[in-house]
């Protein structure tokens, strides 16, 4: 990751106000706090899986860069292998749990469970009560064991599984597709020969399955799926993911909002949609939930906002869970959420293969963000921009809070607008404001994003493993 690994300052320019300090929470644990239950709904708190906000202000000195709270520190989390192999060292776990009712939980389960939180975000490393429900709801305890033989974070072919395994290639080829079928690993095709590739539960199978139940027709189906539990708790971590990146990063609406008229390398949503032939759209899944649950939302922002691009989109259409659209209506997908004031945002890679939009009111992910008011470590790396405030210019018109889609701009005290740490970065603000008060600056500080898709989940398990954040779970009770 380079030298901004640690970077977590703000800009200190006056009259300019930067919000740099965010926490991505992942979209699921709020989603699933949303869930109505025979109690009601449940508590913020319970929602969000965390009692305080973890922020770190300033850059990491000398001394701090041999450890964090104790912690050894990479200064290139991208390329250690010394962490890559603590991911990949996963604890034995040869005892089943029991339940306080009773419930046998087999091992094969905590295996499964202990393997799907060394992927990406995860899923917490001390779980709930039913944290094994989706597990059990998607997996057989041979279709657990079939996976757990699989390489992990790597893209691998029938050969490589064959080779871990011990099994036969027809054999290997026939467990592999149907896992792929039922959205359970991701399936790419390169010069006609399948891989494949154990895919995270956010942004994964969580989303996959779900598209799956909703493009199935069949009543219920939806809500069924997403009434399983899953979600636990991360040790070490205030928030549960306080991680370098967050899970999706912010663009800029467009050129026309950032300083000079041109976007940096790989901040350009245009310009990504643009080098894909194949591409799909697909229903919020966030908005999906609610939907199937019966929460409530504003419904002024359109639903079909989600986009796959490349190897993402052949996946979508191979498994009927996404439309195949052209490139212009692409295009046109995003600009009409912008047009109704909405984020673009997109996994934290370079080669992003999922694009959606979000609106603190409808999506998940940043209600999520809204409610914890942006405080974390994600946040320095939530946007490559900062926003710069040209007070003197302001004509206090208002028109920048009716437009914020963060709801993260209000009136001061002296009558011009305060920006709180909620501030994503978009320039919905900048685009309304009639004397151009606002501009987005890019960050100098803005570290190397992951390559793709594969690269991003293998970043955030290393840096949760920098962190302590990735711990097995092998007790026999909770």
């Amino acid at each position: 990751m380079g030298q901004g690994e640690r970077k977590m300052g703000k800009d200190s320019t006056k009259d300019s106000e930067d919000s740099v300090f965010h926490e991505n929470i992942q979209r699921r644990d709020f989603l699933k706090g949303a869930a109505f239950s025979a109690v009601g709904m449940l508590p913020i708190a319970t929602l969000f899986g965390c009692s305080s906000k973890a922020r770190i202000d300033g850059a990491v000195d000398e001394a701090s860069a041999e450890s964090l709270d104790g912690l050894p520190y990479f200064e290139d989390v991208e390329n250690s292998d010394v962490l890559l192999q603590e991911v990949l060292n996963e604890s034995e776990v040869v005892d089943d749990l029991v339940l306080d009712d009773g419930t046998v939980i087999p091992a094969i389960y905590l295996r499964m469970r202990n393997r799907i939180n060394r992927i990406g975000r995860g899923i917490g490393s001390t779980p709930s009560a039913n944290g094994w429900d989706m597990i059990k709801y998607l997996w057989s305890e041979e279709d657990a064991e079939h996976y757990l033989e699989m390489p992990l974070h790597k893209v691998f072919s029938v050969g490589d599984y064959v080779a871990s395994s011990g099994r036969s290639e027809e054999e290997c080829s026939a467990i592999l597709e149907d896992q792929a079928n039922r959205c359970l690993i991701w399936r790419v095709h390169r010069a006609g020969t399948p891989f494949y590739y154990l895919i995270p539960y956010i942004n994964g199978f969580w989303e996959f399955n779900e598209l799956k139940a909703a493009y199935s027709g069949v009543p219920g189906a939806v809500a069924k799926f997403d009434t399983q539990g899953i979600a636990g708790a991360d040790p070490n971590s205030a928030s549960g993911f306080d991680t370098t990146f967050p899970l999706f990063r912010s663009y800029p609406v467009g050129a026309e909002v950032v300083a000079g008229g041109e976007l940096e390398p790989y901040q350009d949503w245009r310009a990504i949609i643009k080098r894909y032939s194949t591409i799909t759209v697909s229903p919020c899944q966030c908005r999906t939930m609610w939907n199937a649950l019966g929460v409530e939302y504003p419904k002024e922002q359109p639903l079909q906002t989600c986009l796959s691009l490349g190897e993402m989109a052949e996946y979508f259409i191979q498994n009927g869970i996404g439309e195949q659209i052209t490139t212009d209506e692409a295009i046109a997908v995003v600009e009409n959420s912008i047009a109704h004031g909405m984020v673009v945002e997109s996994i934290c890679a370079k080669n992003a293969d999922i694009i959606c939009s979000c609106h603190s009111k409808s999506c998940g992910n940043l209600m999520a963000w809204r409610k914890v008011d942006g405080e974390g470590t994600a946040a320095a790396y939530f946007s490559a921009y900062m926003l710069q405030y040209d007070k003197s210019i302001c004509q206090k018109c208002g028109k920048c809070i009716d437009r914020c889609p963060m709801q993260a701009v209000t009136f001061g005290s002296d009558g011009f607008c305060t920006i709180d740490n909620s501030c994503v970065r978009c320039g919905q603000c900048v685009m309304v404001c009639p004397e151009k008060a606002r501009i987005l600056n890019a960050n100098p500080s803005y570290p190397e994003l992951p390559e793709d898709y594969p690269d991003c989940n293998k970043y955030f398990a290393k840096d949760r493993m920098q962190r302590g954040q990735l711990v097995d779970f092998t007790g026999t009770s909770l």
